[in-house]
């Protein structure tokens, strides 16, 4: 992992503030864009976090895999011969070198391009060239590739290096009952179609996870001219009386989800009405009406996994699942990686595949929602990476949803919106799912979160 570049006391510090300062919902904007920060992430967040790698329906077949990146760290996801799934770190145990040129394929080994060690897709020494010779006192079976930790839930694909932590189930925590609905909504799950797109900016990855965690209160200034657009057909949205009366906001410890639901019990987010044959007999009563009322979700998984479930608002199509991750390429910048999902029971629908394809095709770099996120995102990152922050010490205003700011959101308690703390408008009037984000950062990156230290 990466090393912090030069005062690591002035990280903690820096973490310090922002923990203390989220009580009162401020928090120092320098740590946007910083490069000791981001360095400490990388160790202190991405190393110990589960990190999502990818969905199960991409690695079908023995051999199946793809380059996928936990923090910076290069791995290569993949299926081998018996059907195990692995995350190998994409390094040579002899030299270092990298054996991944393409970002997807099917191979039963993996072939050093430097001096042609070979392991098969399960991380164990093949061999190398003139192996009797050269190596004849080796012991082949402590050559291994290394490898993270991995783990699934309803097909998503999360991979963590640290060996220390807890499971994945535990991490989740009480957010599960929200996956549950978006990702084991019908018997067949989840299926990815096609390759993801990728694009990278310059923006820090905590403004884009931050922002799908539950950001409604942006889109009626940043995507303010999508929503005066005329003449489009809405779909469910049109049933939505008022918007932010329809939205609300639920957050656990470390992960968020905001959602718009319609009163008509027969919604499925625009899904066609065979959906209900569909239904995952799993779903617990509360968490059928919820997706039956559904018209949109968005959230964000600690650290850098967000989604979006839903039709899409502006009539450009869907329904369809948008699965994101926010990849960091270094301080200031991250590559976007979105993934298209549909239910496995409507995969071969061409008509629902166009459908959903211009739903998901329009959360692009040419989309019509996207481009308004870039433009202000990468201005986020310069602004907050000015000197004039640090040397003053500027916080930033997360305080919606605090003491008496709003009257307009109230608490709801019903086993229908699920085990979360849920506020109705909150996506809109409450800012806690910020509040909430950063506070799983700061207990990732405080010293009480590194019992093993830094090296």
């Amino acid at each position: 992992m990466a090393t912090e570049r030069s005062d690591p006391s002035r990280t903690d510090r820096l973490v310090e503030r922002t923990e203390s300062g989220l009580e009162d919902g401020r928090f120092p904007i320098e740590i946007i864009n910083d490069e000791d920060v981001y360095q400490a992430e990388l160790r202190r967040v991405f190393a110990r976090a589960w990190v999502y790698l990818g969905h199960i329906s991409e690695f079908e077949e023995p051999g199946d895999y793809a380059r996928r990146y936990i923090g910076e760290d290069p791995f290569i996801v993949t299926r081998d011969e018996n059907g195990e799934m692995h995350a190998f770190l994409d390094s040579c145990m002899h030299r270092g070198a990298q054996f991944c040129t393409a970002e997807t394929g099917n191979t039963s080994h993996f072939r050093c391009p430097y001096h042609g060690w070979t392991y098969k897709n399960d991380g164990t020494l093949q061999g190398m060239p003139h192996m009797n010779e050269a190596y004849q006192d080796l012991d082949e079976e402590e050559i291994q590739l290394q490898e993270a930790n991995l783990a699934t839930y309803h097909g998503l694909i999360f991979g963590r290096i640290a060996d220390e932590g807890p499971s994945l189930s535990d991490y989740l925590g009480d957010f599960t009952w929200y996956l549950d609905v978006l990702f084991n909504a019908t018997e067949g799950g989840l299926t990815v179609v096609g390759e993801p797109h990728r694009w990278e900016a310059d923006y820090d990855w905590k403004t884009a996870a931050d922002n799908f965690s539950g950001d409604s209160y942006h889109v009626l200034t940043t995507h303010q001219a999508s929503l005066e657009t005329k003449e489009l057909e809405l779909g469910p949205w049109e049933e939505l009386d008022d918007y932010l009366e329809a939205a609300y906001l639920s957050c656990t410890d470390s992960h968020c989800a905001a959602y718009y639901l319609s009163e008509d019990p027969e919604t499925y987010m625009g899904y066609p009405e065979e959906i209900e044959d569909h239904i995952h007999e799993d779903l617990t009563p509360e968490q059928r009406d919820l997706f039956a009322r559904s018209v949109f979700h968005f959230g964000t998984i600690f650290p850098n996994t967000s989604y979006i479930h839903g039709i899409q608002s502006g009539g450009w199509g869907g329904p369809w699942v948008c699965l994101r991750k926010w990849q960091p390429r270094g301080c200031g910048k991250t590559e976007t990686i979105s993934w298209w999902l549909v239910p496995e029971e409507f995969a071969d629908d061409d008509s629902f595949l166009e459908d959903s394809h211009s739903g998901w095709n329009s959360l692009s770099p040419a989309g019509a929602f996207e481009s308004d996120d870039l433009t202000v995102w990468e201005g986020i990152s310069e602004s907050s990476g000015a000197l004039t922050h640090e040397i003053l010490e500027s916080e930033g205003n997360m305080q919606q949803g605090m003491g008496d700011m709003t009257d307009l959101t109230e608490t709801v308690d019903d086993p229908v919106y699920g085990p979360a703390e849920t506020t109705w408008q909150g996506s809109y009037f409450d800012e806690r799912n910020s509040r909430m984000f950063y506070q799983a950062w700061c207990e990732m990156m405080s010293g009480a979160a590194n019992p093993e230290g830094e090296r």
